[in-house]
Protein backbone atom coordinates (compact mmCIF):
# COMPACT_ATOMS: atom_id res chain seq x y z
CA UNK A 1 0.00 0.00 0.00
CA UNK A 2 1.36 3.21 -1.04
CA UNK A 3 2.06 5.70 1.99
CA UNK A 4 -0.96 8.51 2.26
CA UNK A 5 1.75 11.03 2.45
CA UNK A 6 3.33 9.83 -1.26
CA UNK A 7 -0.48 9.78 -2.90
CA UNK A 8 -1.20 12.07 -5.89
CA UNK A 9 -3.29 15.17 -5.03
CA UNK A 10 -2.09 14.51 -1.42
CA UNK A 11 0.82 16.90 -0.92
CA UNK A 12 1.03 20.00 0.86
CA UNK A 13 0.67 22.34 -2.77
CA UNK A 14 -2.26 20.66 -3.54
CA UNK A 15 -3.93 20.72 -0.37
CA UNK A 16 -3.10 24.62 -0.58
CA UNK A 17 -4.62 24.24 -3.52
CA UNK A 18 -7.93 22.43 -2.90
CA UNK A 19 -9.02 24.97 -0.36
CA UNK A 20 -8.30 28.23 -2.24
CA UNK A 21 -10.61 26.56 -5.33
CA UNK A 22 -13.16 25.05 -3.01
CA UNK A 23 -12.66 28.71 -1.03
CA UNK A 24 -13.08 30.74 -4.05
CA UNK A 25 -16.06 28.43 -5.91
CA UNK A 26 -20.00 30.06 -5.52
CA UNK A 27 -20.11 32.72 -2.69
CA UNK A 28 -16.10 32.75 -2.32
CA UNK A 29 -16.55 30.44 1.05
CA UNK A 30 -15.03 27.01 2.04
CA UNK A 31 -15.36 24.10 4.89
CA UNK A 32 -12.83 21.21 5.45
CA UNK A 33 -15.59 18.90 4.64
CA UNK A 34 -15.96 20.15 0.97
CA UNK A 35 -11.97 20.15 0.74
CA UNK A 36 -12.58 16.59 1.55
CA UNK A 37 -14.91 16.20 -1.32
CA UNK A 38 -13.26 18.05 -3.62
CA UNK A 39 -9.95 16.22 -3.22
CA UNK A 40 -12.39 12.69 -3.56
CA UNK A 41 -13.66 13.61 -6.61
CA UNK A 42 -9.85 14.73 -7.44
CA UNK A 43 -8.47 11.47 -6.70
CA UNK A 44 -11.57 9.42 -8.27
CA UNK A 45 -10.89 11.52 -11.76
CA UNK A 46 -6.83 10.75 -11.59
CA UNK A 47 -8.50 6.75 -10.56
CA UNK A 48 -6.55 6.94 -7.46
CA UNK A 49 -7.98 5.24 -4.15
CA UNK A 50 -9.36 7.01 -1.63
CA UNK A 51 -7.61 8.31 1.85
CA UNK A 52 -7.89 5.44 4.62
CA UNK A 53 -7.27 8.10 7.50
CA UNK A 54 -9.70 10.32 6.55
CA UNK A 55 -9.11 11.85 10.11
CA UNK A 56 -5.13 12.19 9.06
CA UNK A 57 -6.60 13.96 5.76
CA UNK A 58 -8.11 16.65 7.83
CA UNK A 59 -5.62 17.32 9.94
CA UNK A 60 -3.28 18.05 7.08
CA UNK A 61 -5.59 19.98 5.59
CA UNK A 62 -6.24 21.68 8.79
CA UNK A 63 -2.15 22.68 9.16
CA UNK A 64 -2.47 23.99 5.10
CA UNK A 65 -5.63 26.29 6.21
CA UNK A 66 -3.89 27.45 9.01
CA UNK A 67 -1.01 28.62 6.42
CA UNK A 68 -2.69 30.06 4.22
CA UNK A 69 -4.76 32.32 6.85
CA UNK A 70 -1.12 33.23 7.92
CA UNK A 71 -0.52 34.44 4.41
CA UNK A 72 -3.94 35.81 4.45
CA UNK A 73 -5.33 34.26 1.51
CA UNK A 74 -8.22 33.17 3.26
CA UNK A 75 -9.83 34.70 6.30
CA UNK A 76 -12.17 32.77 8.90
CA UNK A 77 -15.74 33.67 8.21
CA UNK A 78 -17.39 31.64 11.16
CA UNK A 79 -16.99 28.28 12.74
CA UNK A 80 -15.21 26.01 10.48
CA UNK A 81 -16.21 28.14 7.31
CA UNK A 82 -13.20 30.32 5.04
CA UNK A 83 -13.07 32.93 2.73
CA UNK A 84 -11.25 33.44 -0.38
CA UNK A 85 -9.17 37.10 0.35
CA UNK A 86 -8.39 39.00 -2.92
CA UNK A 87 -4.72 38.29 -2.45
CA UNK A 88 -5.75 34.87 -2.31
CA UNK A 89 -7.40 35.08 -5.48
CA UNK A 90 -4.23 36.36 -7.24
CA UNK A 91 -1.84 33.65 -5.62
CA UNK A 92 -4.60 30.98 -7.19
CA UNK A 93 -4.48 32.60 -10.57
CA UNK A 94 -0.70 32.93 -10.49
CA UNK A 95 0.09 29.66 -8.67
CA UNK A 96 -2.80 27.22 -10.73
CA UNK A 97 -0.50 23.73 -10.45
CA UNK A 98 -0.24 24.48 -6.32
CA UNK A 99 0.65 26.50 -3.72
CA UNK A 100 3.35 25.82 -0.76
CA UNK A 101 5.87 27.58 1.40
CA UNK A 102 7.68 28.96 -1.31
CA UNK A 103 4.97 30.95 -2.60
CA UNK A 104 3.72 31.88 1.20
CA UNK A 105 7.02 33.31 1.95
CA UNK A 106 6.30 36.39 -0.40
CA UNK A 107 4.20 37.62 2.10
CA UNK A 108 4.94 39.56 5.38
CA UNK A 109 2.50 38.31 7.34
CA UNK A 110 3.33 34.64 6.64
CA UNK A 111 6.81 35.39 7.74
CA UNK A 112 6.20 37.10 10.92
CA UNK A 113 3.99 34.07 11.85
CA UNK A 114 6.06 31.28 11.24
CA UNK A 115 8.60 30.34 14.24
CA UNK A 116 12.17 30.36 13.06
CA UNK A 117 12.30 26.06 12.73
CA UNK A 118 9.55 26.84 9.65
CA UNK A 119 11.69 28.78 8.06
CA UNK A 120 14.01 28.27 5.36
CA UNK A 121 17.77 28.29 5.80
CA UNK A 122 19.60 31.54 4.61
CA UNK A 123 22.23 30.58 2.37
CA UNK A 124 25.51 30.40 4.39
CA UNK A 125 28.41 33.08 3.19
CA UNK A 126 31.45 30.69 1.16
CA UNK A 127 33.68 29.26 4.52
CA UNK A 128 36.97 30.75 5.26
CA UNK A 129 38.92 27.22 4.82
CA UNK A 130 37.26 27.77 0.86
CA UNK A 131 38.40 31.56 0.54
CA UNK A 132 41.69 30.42 2.07
CA UNK A 133 42.01 27.68 -0.23
CA UNK A 134 41.25 30.19 -3.12
CA UNK A 135 43.49 32.72 -2.23
CA UNK A 136 46.31 30.14 -1.80
CA UNK A 137 46.10 29.06 -5.41
CA UNK A 138 46.30 32.52 -6.48
CA UNK A 139 49.65 33.06 -4.48
CA UNK A 140 51.19 30.18 -6.26
CA UNK A 141 50.69 27.26 -3.76
CA UNK A 142 49.81 23.79 -4.53
CA UNK A 143 47.30 21.41 -3.96
CA UNK A 144 49.83 19.69 -1.13
CA UNK A 145 49.90 23.24 0.73
CA UNK A 146 46.58 22.19 2.38
CA UNK A 147 47.09 22.89 6.09
CA UNK A 148 44.28 20.89 6.81
CA UNK A 149 44.13 17.19 8.16
CA UNK A 150 43.23 15.09 5.05
CA UNK A 151 39.77 14.09 6.91
CA UNK A 152 38.42 16.97 8.08
CA UNK A 153 36.03 19.13 6.65
CA UNK A 154 37.97 22.69 6.63
CA UNK A 155 40.45 19.93 3.92
CA UNK A 156 38.08 19.59 1.86
CA UNK A 157 36.44 23.03 2.00
CA UNK A 158 40.42 24.53 1.17
CA UNK A 159 40.92 22.10 -1.37
CA UNK A 160 37.54 22.91 -2.98
CA UNK A 161 38.33 26.86 -2.90
CA UNK A 162 41.70 25.65 -4.56
CA UNK A 163 40.52 24.27 -7.37
CA UNK A 164 37.47 26.56 -7.71
CA UNK A 165 40.59 29.08 -8.24
CA UNK A 166 42.49 26.50 -11.15
CA UNK A 167 39.31 26.43 -13.14
CA UNK A 168 38.72 29.90 -12.97
CA UNK A 169 42.15 31.13 -14.11
CA UNK A 170 42.31 27.97 -16.86
CA UNK A 171 38.76 29.42 -18.05
CA UNK A 172 39.88 33.36 -17.84
CA UNK A 173 43.33 31.87 -19.79
CA UNK A 174 41.00 30.36 -22.58
CA UNK A 175 41.44 26.33 -21.70
CA UNK A 176 38.97 24.13 -20.79
CA UNK A 177 38.87 23.61 -17.10
CA UNK A 178 40.13 20.27 -16.07
CA UNK A 179 37.76 17.32 -14.94
CA UNK A 180 38.26 14.45 -12.92
CA UNK A 181 39.24 11.32 -14.77
CA UNK A 182 36.81 8.46 -13.79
Amino acid sequence: MMDPEERVLLHEPDLMLAILRVAAQGEGEGTLDACVAHLRALLRLAKEPAPEDEDALRARLEEARHRLEQARLIAPVNGERFRITPRGRSVLVENPRGVDDTVLMQFQEFRAAITPQERPAAPSPAPADYERGYAANLAGQGLADNPHPADSAAHLEWENGWSQARDDAQMHAGAAPLRPTA
